[in-house]
This record gives C-alpha cells, sequence and structure tokens, in this order.
C-alpha cells in the first residue's frame, strides 16, 4: 500500500513540473513541451510529438468551423508530425503503468521540440483549415499592422527579448485572423537599397517625416503599433521575480494620424526559469494591451475605408502642370484624393480607392500618358512613378 501510494505521489510530483507550453522562439518558430506514453521509447517520443503539434494547433484556431476542420484532417496531418518538429530533447524519462488513449503504457516521457510554426501555418492555411493572410487581405473590412519596438523608450532587459514580444503579438494578432508584418519583413526593407536611396529624396530632407511611418509605408500594412516595454525585478511571496509592461501606441500608415495608446501589466512571475517569467510578463501585458487597441483600431477603419481603403502615389520629376492635370485625373477615377506632400521635384498623393494596389497600377498609365522613365515602383501600399528624364 505504502509502494502504490509512493508512486502515485511520485506521478503527481512529475506531471505537476510538466506542465504543457509553447514558448515563442521568433516568427517562424516555437518551443513546445508535451508528454508522450508508450511502451517504448520511438512509440513514445512519437506520441509526445503529435500531442505537441496538437497543442501548438489547438493554440492557432479560434473558430469553432477551424475546428471542425481541424477534426476531419487530424489523422493525415499527424502523419507528417516529424515534418515540424526541427529539433527536441528529452527533458524526463519514467517508467509507470497506466493507459493512455485506450493503450497500456509502461513509460512516460517529456519532451521539448523545437518547432516549425510558419511551415505548419502554411500548410493549414493550403489544406483550408486556417485562413490565409492573402485572403484576409483582399477584403475591405480586414487591415494589417506592422508592430515595431520603440528602443528608446524599452528598458534593455525588454530589447533583449523583443523577439518573444514580436512573437506574442504576431501571435495575438493571427488568432484575430489579422495579417501582421513580420520583424523578417521589416529587416528586409530596412535593407533594401532602393527604398533607403527613395527615402533620401527631399521630401524627407525636411525632418518632418517619422522613420518609423516612412518604414511602414513601404510594407502593406495599414496601421503600424510602436510597442514600448518595461522589465522590471520584483519580489512574489519572499521569492525573486520579474513583472513587465507594455505601452502601446496605434497610427494610420497613410496620414501617420495617433489613433490610440494603451498600456497593460502583468502580474509578477517567478516561474521555473528568468526567460520563462519574462515572456509570461510579455504575453499577459501584450493581451490586457491590445484588447483596447484593437477595439479602437476596429472601430475607426469602419469609417476610414468608407470611400475605399488608402494608397500612396508619389511622382518623381513632373512639372507644376502635370501635376495639375494628374491631380484631376485622380479626383475622377477615386473616391477621395489628398495632396500629401510636395517637396522639390517630388509629389506625394493620398488616394482612397476601391480596388486593390495592381488595379490603381494599371488604371493610372490607362488614363493618362505620364512618360514614364521606367516601370512604376510598387512597395506597399506605395506606388511611385518616375518621369522620363529629358
Amino acid at each position: 500500500m505504502k509502494k502504490k501510494l509512493f508512486v502515485i505521489l511520485f506521478l503527481l510530483l512529475f506531471t505537476g513540473l510538466t506542465i504543457p507550453q509553447i514558448i515563442p522562439v521568433d516568427e517562424k518558430t516555437v518551443k513546445v513541451t508535451a508528454r508522450g506514453y508508450g511502451n517504448n521509447e520511438d512509440e513514445t517520443k512519437k506520441v509526445a510529438f503529435e500531442n505537441g503539434l496538437d497543442m501548438l494547433i489547438s493554440d492557432m484556431i479560434t473558430m469553432t468551423e477551424e475546428r471542425m476542420k481541424y477534426q476531419q484532417n487530424q489523422n493525415s496531418i499527424m502523419k507528417n508530425v516529424e515534418k515540424y518538429v526541427i529539433k527536441y530533447s528529452i527533458k524526463k524519462k519514467f517508467k509507470a503503468d497506466g493507459e493512455y488513449r485506450g493503450k497500456d503504457y509502461d513509460l512516460i516521457m517529456t519532451i521539448e521540440m523545437l518547432m516549425n510554426k510558419e511551415s505548419l501555418r502554411k500548410d493549414l492555411e493550403t489544406m483550408g483549415i486556417i485562413k490565409s493572410s492573402k485572403d484576409l487581405r483582399s477584403q475591405l473590412d480586414n487591415f494589417s499592422i506592422m508592430p515595431i519596438i520603440d528602443k528608446e523608450d524599452s528598458s534593455e532587459l525588454f530589447i533583449n527579448n523583443k523577439e518573444i514580444a514580436y512573437a506574442k503579438i504576431a501571435s495575438y494578432l493571427q488568432n484575430q485572423h489579422i495579417p501582421v508584418i513580420g520583424e523578417e519583413e521589416i529587416k528586409r526593407v530596412q535593407e533594401n537599397e532602393e527604398i533607403i536611396n527613395l527615402t533620401k529624396s527631399r521630401e524627407l530632407e525636411s525632418g518632418e517625416e517619422d522613420v518609423i511611418l516612412q518604414l511602414a509605408r513601404n510594407t502593406h500594412a495599414d496601421f503600424y503599433i510602436k510597442v514600448a516595454g518595461k522589465v522590471e525585478k520584483a519580489y512574489k511571496e519572499g521569492f525573486s521575480a520579474f513583472k513587465v509592461n507594455i505601452s502601446i501606441s496605434s497610427y494610420t500608415v497613410m496620414t501617420g494620424e495617433h489613433i490610440a495608446s494603451q498600456t497593460g501589466y502583468s502580474q509578477p512571475y517567478t516561474l521555473s526559469s528568468k526567460d520563462a517569467s519574462i515572456s509570461a510578463g510579455i504575453e499577459e501585458a501584450v493581451n490586457s494591451t491590445m484588447d483596447d487597441i484593437m477595439n479602437k483600431l476596429r472601430l475607426f477603419w469602419k469609417d476610414y475605408v468608407a470611400d475605399g481603403r488608402p494608397y500612396k502615389l508619389v511622382f518623381y520629376d513632373y512639372s507644376f502642370g502635370e501635376l495639375a492635370k494628374i491631380r484631376r485625373t485622380l479626383k475622377e477615377m477615386t473616391n477621395r484624393v489628398k495632396l500629401d506632400k510636395k517637396a522639390g521635384n517630388v509629389a506625394s498623393f493620398l488616394v482612397w480607392y476601391d480596388g486593390q494596389v495592381d488595379d490603381l497600377l494599371f488604371e493610372i498609365p490607362a488614363r493618362m500618358d505620364l512618360n514614364l522613365n521606367e516601370e512604376p515602383a510598387i512597395l506597399g501600399n506605395t506606388i511611385r512613378f518616375f518621369n522620363k528624364k529629358s
């Protein structure tokens, strides 16, 4: 009896210390901890992989319809479970008799897996289980967001964990079916020589443009959010802990208009490690902040796109008379036109248009003779037209 009680208590202790969890690593990968049950190591490992994959998919699914589609395709997805496991390590292994899913087992293993969430998301989109960002982006009532960490107003400890912050925000937005401009795409824009050269044009030399705003205009983002965070040491019940506060401010990409700001806080966390405590704090602070921000963005967006989706058109080396003609034509073909800026040989217009950016790209040259020096350049929601040099 004592031996049986000891085994039960040991199992409770073992399972209590190995709580299944998902921790973002970057925009493409996550760490997933899951248990497996079986009669040998290979069988037990496969069950742990499947449980980890099921946890990750369940975390990505938010709608009942998606859940039903997943259940219908679950067996075929699980057959390819190893496709999504980049590497793994066995954290605990313990022999014990029991039953799991109607089968006897005598081995329990806890495995930590590095999983390819990006590859999984693409496969789920292809199978029609979850909606793709491209499908969502084509709908007028959906918008996309570019988050960027404000390093000047963030603590060093938060900046050191910025990949976790990006991943938590991306996960939050994806779970609400909001297309998000990821950190890698932002880096590609920042490293693009064409964009760098264009941002050095006279319209920026005045110093009036926000660098982040200009960066966002070269992506497909409709809004951008500045994220400033602080990680602080604290104490909870006598133990060393970490707590996080995050301030988020949201702006429109086309006009730079400030929409909303909010600050969220986490409770002090004393988890198994410093990294785990900070990760949990960031997630709690992000969730408490983003709920209010998203509500305000949705209300703003409903009125904002009443005249169509906004785009920025930039014209280089056109005369005053040519620009006047361009503006008249834009008024005829779009629902709303606003002169954004005129500086030197560069003029930019904001237009609200019912179609997509590709439609706008072809319609403008068809309606007016722009005497183009080269093909128009599309960067995000911005189209640039270059006059033929004399």
